[in-house]
C-alpha cells in the first residue's frame, strides 16, 4: 500500500469499541512478547503471527460483544436518565425553600392524605406554579379523554420521595370536627 494514499487513514472511522479493542490488543502483544509468551527471536514468524491474531481479533471480538450488550441494555440511556433524575430531585431540594405558603399547602395537603395522584381544571388551578417547576406533572395517556375540569395530575416518584424526606416543611392541618375539606389546588368559582 502506498504510504500517499490516504486509504490507510479507513481505520479511524473505527468505532470507539474497535479502537479499544485493538489499543488493549496491542498492551497484550507487548505484554506476552516481554514475559515470553510469544515467541519472537527463538522460533519462525509463522508461530507468533497466529498469536497476535488469535490476541487482535479476540479483543475485536470481545468489543463487538460488548457493544452489542451495549445497545440491547441501553446502558447509555439508562445512565442518562437517572442522572436527569437526580438533576430533578436537586432542584425540587433547592425549590423547597422559595415555595409560597399555597404551594405548601398543596404539598403538605398530598403527603398528609398520601395522595400523588389528583384531578382539578386543565389549568393545574392553584398547583400551576408546582407543575411549571415539574414537581406536579399532568398524567393523560396518549388517546385517553379527559373532562377539561378534571385532569388528572400527579407527583412523579422520584419528586414524591425527595417530598416524603422533607415532609416537615409542609405542615398539614385537617378540619376540625368533619367538616367539609376543600382540596387546596382547586380555585373556587367566584374568584375565577
Amino acid at each position: 500500500m502506498n504510504p500517499a494514499d490516504p486509504k490507510w487513514l479507513e481505520i479511524l472511522k473505527a468505532s470507539g469499541w474497535q479502537t479499544t479493542a485493538l489499543a488493549i490488543a496491542c498492551g497484550l502483544i507487548a505484554a506476552l512478547v516481554k514475559f515470553k509468551i510469544i515467541p519472537t527471536t527463538d522460533s519462525p514468524f509463522w508461530i507468533a503471527l497466529p498469536v497476535i491474531g488469535t490476541v487482535v481479533f479476540g479483543c475485536l471480538a470481545l468489543a463487538a460483544i460488548g457493544s452489542a450488550l451495549a445497545k440491547v441494555f441501553k446502558l447509555g440511556a439508562k445512565f442518562d436518565q437517572r442522572r436527569l433524575r437526580r438533576r430533578k430531585e436537586k432542584a425540587v431540594l433547592e425549590y423547597i425553600p422559595y415555595m409560597t405558603d399555597k404551594e405548601r399547602e398543596i404539598i403538605g395537603y398530598l403527603l398528609y392524605h398520601k395522595q400523588k395522584i389528583f384531578q382539578t381544571t386543565q389549568d393545574g388551578g392553584y398547583a400551576a406554579p408546582l407543575i411549571s417547576k415539574g414537581i406536579i406533572q399532568c398524567s393523560v395517556m396518549p388517546g385517553q379523554a379527559i373532562d377539561q375540569v378534571r385532569v388528572p395530575f400527579e407527583v412523579p416518584d422520584h419528586v414524591w420521595r425527595v417530598l416524603e424526606k422533607e415532609r416537615e416543611v409542609f405542615p398539614y392541618n385537617p378540619p376540625p370536627n368533619d367538616e367539609a375539606e376543600s382540596h387546596p389546588w382547586a380555585i373556587p368559582w367566584m374568584a375565577r
